[in-house]
């Protein structure tokens, strides 16, 4: 249990609040002086007896406060609006001595939640790293999305982030169930997320609670909503208006209450005109959008993430730096994997690489995987004039870069899956948004 510090004086009620803490051994400072709160207390709760600082509460709340922003405080006195002069945002809850000995308990477990919340939400939120101007203003809307409970959208390349976006804005959520909708063989999407009964179907031997009925009370994370089939969709549009799911094979709805985050890497809105993405569908998940910016446009933020993931990799006692030479080899590539591929970069190099200063020659990147930062065309996709034809361009390339993989490995989905570092359905449902057809290929 997290301690709580109690300014007071003896009387009757703070007597009260002792016996009731005692009687669930809540670890409890008392203080009987409010200059004890400009020491450096570490308490996640305060329970402060205005009446026994009448004319010191303000200004040593406003001290505790500054110090210790994180801190829940818990107000109480005779009559409140006695005090109603300090500011609100000095305290987190006011209450009469009346209510106090009503609801104490509940209030302080309230309180601890928050507490609890605040302490996750700036732990994940410290996993976005960077100082650029993209960063600062995605921070901010992770901030106000957490507030609300409208539907999520994340968009951005593979390897921005989009998981530590989906976590930081679920931190406030005891459950957060992560679907990755790619992995999904298409004939069991709907079993897979709204569950069924036993018999509904050949081989449904058992009653299966689906996904979002897991995630019930809590967030769930669709990650790579693009690849989710059209009757899908379907299911999910009719989830997100009427709140209730109705697994196959049952007679009857059931409310769910489910904060839906999702992301993709595909631009939904010409997935839309391709038919391959239900409009409806996007106007309800795109609620609170988001749009996350590649490396390659915020190269301000890779000293600060080098130096992140070579704090999360080297090996205890062991330090690195980075020369000169080192990040402006780094911030000269395009990094087209993104943050994923830099972390993968500092990670191989910390592995091979001795503690000390990590020059440019240490650092092993595949430099044909970027496009020439100088504007020279590394390949025919950086030769496109317009988005459709740099789209159509990329699909083109995919294709061939599967086709060759699977040639690799003799015809077989499985292992060209393996090597991809892929679920081997994730792949075939690519192949099939890619209008590849896997006997051709063999």
């Amino acid at each position: 249990m997290l301690p709580i510090d109690f300014f007071t004086k003896e009387n009757a009620t703070s007597s009260f609040i002792q016996d009731v803490l005692s009687s669930v051994d809540y670890p409890v400072n008392i203080f009987p002086i409010a200059q004890a709160a400009n020491t450096d207390n570490r308490a996640s709760l305060v329970i402060w007896d205005l009446d026994a600082f009448a004319n010191e509460s303000e200004s040593a709340l406003s001290k505790l406060r500054s110090r210790n922003p994180d801190t829940m405080i818990l107000a109480y006195a005779e009559n409140p609006d006695q005090f109603r002069d300090i500011p609100n945002n000095l305290y987190d809850i006011l209450l009469s001595v009346e209510a106090l000995r009503l609801h104490l308990m509940s209030k302080i477990a309230r309180l601890k939640e928050i507490y609890t919340a605040k302490r996750t939400f700036r732990e994940r939120m410290s996993h976005l790293v960077g100082k650029s101007e993209a960063m600062q203003n995605l921070r901010k809307t992770v901030e106000r999305a957490i507030l609300h409970t409208g539907s999520v959208l994340i968009q951005g390349e593979s390897g921005v982030g989009k998981d530590l976006i989906a976590r930081a804005i679920a931190c406030v959520y005891d459950k957060f169930v992560t679907v990755n909708c790619s992995a999904i063989p298409e004939a069991l999407f709907e079993s897979e997320l709204f569950g069924h009964t036993r018999g509904a179907f050949t081989g449904a031997q058992n009653e299966r609670i689906g996904l979002f009925e897991e995630a019930n009370g809590g967030a769930i994370f669709l990650d790579e909503i693009g690849d989710m089939p059209l009757h899908a969709q379907v299911k999910l549009l009719r989830v997100i208006q009427n709140h209730e799911i109705r697994p196959i094979g049952a007679n009857k709805t059931r409310h769910i209450n489910v904060r839906i985050i999702a992301a993709t890497n595909r631009d939904l809105r010409e997935e839309i005109r391709e038919k391959r993405f239900r409009e409806d569908l996007f106007y309800r998940l795109n609620v609170i959008p988001m749009q996350l910016s590649p490396l390659r446009e915020r190269k301000e933020d890779i000293e600060d993430l080098a130096n992140y993931f070579i704090r999360q990799y080297a090996p205890e006692g062991e330090p690195y730096t980075l020369s000169p030479e080192a990040l402006q080899k780094l911030q000269s590539h395009d990094w087209p994997g993104n943050i994923r591929e830099l972390e993968n970069v500092i990670q191989r190099t910390l592995c091979f690489t001795a503690p000390g200063m990590l020059n440019a020659e240490d650092l092993q990147i595949d430099e044909s995987m970027g496009i020439a930062t100088s504007g020279t065309p590394g390949t025919g996709i950086a030769k496109a004039s317009t988005y459709n034809e740099f789209r159509e361009m990329q699909m083109d390339e995919e294709k061939e870069f599967l086709k060759a993989k699977i040639l690799e490995c003799n015809g077989s989905i499985s292992l060209a899956a393996d090597k991809l570092g892929m679920v081997r359905t994730a792949l075939y449902n690519r192949l099939a948004r890619l209008g590849l057809n896997v006997k051709d290929i063999r």
